[in-house]
């Protein structure tokens, strides 16, 4: 969608969260004093879909979204340094933790669908906006690299049949060939 459609997108968020009688939580003025608090603004998007949609939300199945501000929060205004993929488990020996230091900065996670797989917003660095999923053998950018609001309706609309990985395939060709 276009930045000037965001109104469009948030009301049919509203109309699918009420359609499949979501449990939404109360949209939050807390976001300011969090983006306050950490000295950096968060993605519009994000910030829309909490104020405008609202905090944390689940419905039938165990699907549901962490609510704000989140528990893992890393060091969310240090810059997201990676522009591409990560498949950390493809390299030869393991990794050291200066070097995975890095993997939770300028992020906020939004929901953990287990198995180590979570979905992030990228709150700093070129990424800034986008959705990336972060898995145990590595991160990825994940649907053509869409804000906040495009997966949240994509997810929204195809649900566990929401195809993620179609155009970022790293980490899921990485966990098949184990």
């Amino acid at each position: 969608y276009e930045q000037e459609e965001m109104g469009e997108v948030i009301a049919r968020i509203r109309e699918t969260f009420a359609w499949r009688k979501a449990a939404l939580g109360p949209a939050l003025a807390e976001v300011r004093a969090f983006e306050e608090a950490q000295g950096a603004a968060l993605p519009e998007a994000y910030t829309g879909g909490l104020l405008e949609v609202g905090n944390g939300f689940s419905w039938e199945g165990g699907h549901s979204f962490l609510s704000f501000p989140p528990e893992r929060t890393g060091r969310p205004v240090a810059p997201f340094p990676f522009e591409r993929e990560w498949v950390w488990e493809a390299e030869a020996g393991e990794p050291d933790e200066a070097k995975m230091r890095p993997v939770l900065d300028g992020n906020l996670e939004l929901i953990d669908i287990g198995c180590g797989q979570t979905f992030c917003l990228i709150v700093t660095g070129p990424c800034r906006g986008e959705i990336w999923h972060f898995t145990d053998v590595g991160i990825q950018p994940c649907c053509r690299r869409q804000d906040f609001l495009g997966w949240l309706e994509k997810w929204l609309d195809e649900g566990d049949d929401a195809d993620c990985f179609a155009e970022y395939s790293y980490i899921v060709n990485a966990v098949e060939k184990e």
